[in-house]
């Protein structure tokens, strides 16, 4: 039974949470942290128009944790599949600075991790249900552990969003994310064509061909590999977001496993319980909390802490001024009924990612 650290985010003897955190990390001893080790803090720096990222205070106090510990401490995240300023490092990181993830306030530098084009990817074998191999952003394989630092709330395809999306969409290369979200073929957009050939130069089977009439895709050839897709500068082969949701809980999970194997387990996970939304923090604007603040969990396991925290806003009191409140049942599959949301732990634990089953350990 794995161990899960519940900090409550109420003040108590005028000690709040951020406090708390701190206090929770000084008495944790990994092994991993340790002098001279390149630790790396994912997070999400949250997309233009959304507020309920995990605040950057939280991050600098995580980061004067490991450089207590004679580490050297990054701030790490990837470049995003759709559009928009995350979807290239540049613009990434400004948007990044924007929110607050600058050295004056982090006092550590930021790192795209999978490149500034996204081209920086590792290949990791996992021999799973839905991936023999799997395409990692290619910084983490030099680093020595990782701290994954999730804000848990709902999401759209899944239901929500914790630890396991952390390690997954938030590890996993452009490539990864599209096979993620779906295994369908490329489908051509000519008016959106600029005739520039990535994508014919790109493809490992050489299944495209391409004049300046139209394109040809052998189908009977594709690979489904989306290499294609995400090199297109100008989204003339389309997205096709039309996965299932029990099979991208899947694709989560087994990505995740591969990212933590790569990692060697050498990872710690915060959930942070606190503006907890109905949707992923990739959207343009945060609705109000859908259950009141409960706090910050803190675990060695990715399932357990997910786990942990689905059942805690399961037994949360629901806020007045939100879209949840006048609908009954479980929180995120009442929002996302379409979902299973906890479909993404019981296959993470069937795969060997980690164990449900958890012991909560309130600190006082």
């Amino acid at each position: 039974m794995e161990k899960v650290y519940y900090l409550d985010s109420r003040v108590k003897d005028s000690v709040g949470l951020l406090e708390k955190t701190v206090n929770l990390l000084d008495n944790m001893k990994t092994g991993w942290i340790r002098k001279n080790s390149i630790i790396c803090i994912k997070t999400h720096f949250g997309e233009d128009g959304n507020t309920s990222f995990v605040s950057p205070l939280y991050i600098r106090k995580i980061v004067d944790y490991v450089k207590k510990n004679g580490a050297h401490p990054f701030i790490g995240d990837t470049n995003t599949l759709y559009s928009g300023r995350r979807k290239m490092g540049v613009t990434h990181l400004e948007l990044a600075a924007e929110h607050g993830f600058c050295s004056s306030v982090v006092n550590a530098p930021l790192v795209i991790l999978d490149g500034l084009k996204s081209n920086s990817r590792i290949e990791i074998e996992v021999r799973k249900k839905h991936f023999d191999s799997i395409s990692l952003a290619g910084e983490i394989q030099d680093i020595d552990g990782m701290i994954m630092v999730s804000h848990f709330k709902g999401h759209l395809g899944v239901g929500l969003g914790g630890a396991i999306k952390n390690l997954s969409m938030g590890l996993g290369t452009r490539k990864q994310k599209q096979l993620m979200h779906s295994d369908v073929k490329p489908v051509f957009k000519a008016d959106k064509c600029i005739f520039c050939r990535k994508c014919v130069n790109i493809c490992p089977v050489q299944c495209i061909s391409l004049t300046k009439d139209n394109m040809q895709i052998d189908y009977d050839s594709c690979l489904g590999c989306a290499e294609c897709i995400v090199t297109c500068p100008t989204g003339a082969l389309k997205i096709l977001w039309n996965e299932t949701p029990e099979n991208m809980a899947e694709k989560l999970s087994e990505t995740a496993f591969g990212a933590v194997e790569l990692m060697k387990r050498k990872v710690m996970y915060l959930n942070f319980l606190i503006n907890i939304t109905p949707n992923c923090d990739c959207l343009g604007a945060s609705d109000n909390s859908i259950v009141e603040d409960i706090g910050v969990l803190l675990s060695f396991d990715p399932v357990a802490i997910d786990m942990a925290s689905l059942d805690l806003v399961n037994s949360a009191q629901r806020t007045h001024n939100s879209i949840l409140p006048k609908k009954e049942g479980e929180v995120f599959k009442t929002l996302h009924d379409h979902t299973n949301p906890e479909h993404q732990i019981l296959y993470g634990e069937e795969i060997g990612l980690g164990s449900k089953d958890y012991k909560l350990v309130k600190i006082n």
